[in-house]
């Protein structure tokens, strides 16, 4: 049990991220056992094994995606990465090819706003004209096997959430218009684009803090 200054503690220290905010969402006993007690357990199943292992071949890969955008080759061997990493170049290489110096480049890049929303994206890109920004593109890999649709992405939580916190921070001189994400499965050459606009960033608003009142609002009755 969880004495009452304690759960006043931790609330209060909290920064969300999309993951906390998608585990509210979903199910409250799993929030409060991961982030209010902070539990954590495994029962070394196949499960967890599967699990563990596909974390692992994620990070690899997203370490090995940060480092071209970082102009630096991927230091692996030959293996299964390779066709899927020719992939993200040929992303790269076009973005270049398309705006030369204009562009920057930020991966594994995080953000923090002042209401403690925390997000760290695989990719943002600042397209630049005439030295002003004009546009950024989020980018996320995705190296699951299930195929992404867009009507599923447009309204997942790390869409909304990412989206939002991009616009409230590097993108709060541009029009919701000039910011656009990017779901991309090399495996499948699948690639969702998600539009934003005035009306989803108000939605997203709505949703983020409503989301966050009710954490705050965590009784200790239900801890």
């Amino acid at each position: 049990m969880i004495e009452k200054e304690i759960l006043k503690y931790r609330l209060d220290r909290l920064v969300y991220s999309q993951n906390m905010l998608a585990a509210w969402k979903r199910d409250k006993k799993e929030f409060i056992d991961k982030y209010i007690k902070h539990i954590f357990w495994s029962d070394d199943s196949q499960i967890d094994r599967d699990y563990e292992e596909n974390m692992s071949y994620g990070r690899d890969f997203h370490l090995m995606c940060q480092r071209i955008f970082l102009g630096i080759e991927p230091i692996r061997p030959a293996s299964d990465y390779d066709k899927k990493l020719d992939k993200i170049r040929a992303i790269y290489r076009a973005y270049l090819d398309r705006y030369g110096d204009n562009i920057v480049f930020l991966p594994e890049y995080s953000l923090e706003l002042r209401d403690r929303i925390q997000v760290t994206y695989d990719l943002l890109v600042k397209v630049y004209k005439d030295d002003s920004l004009v546009g950024l593109h989020i980018w996320d890999w995705k190296t699951e096997k299930r195929k992404i649709e867009k009507n599923y992405a447009e309204n997942r939580m790390q869409t909304r959430v990412y989206m939002y916190v991009c616009k409230e921070s590097v993108g709060l001189e541009l029009g919701c218009s000039d910011i656009s994400m990017h779901y991309y499965q090399p495996a499948m050459d699948n690639h969702v684009i998600i539009e934003y606009s005035e009306d989803k960033h108000e939605a997203n608003r709505h949703m983020i803090y409503s989301t966050i009142d009710e954490i705050r609002s965590l009784s200790i009755e239900e801890v």
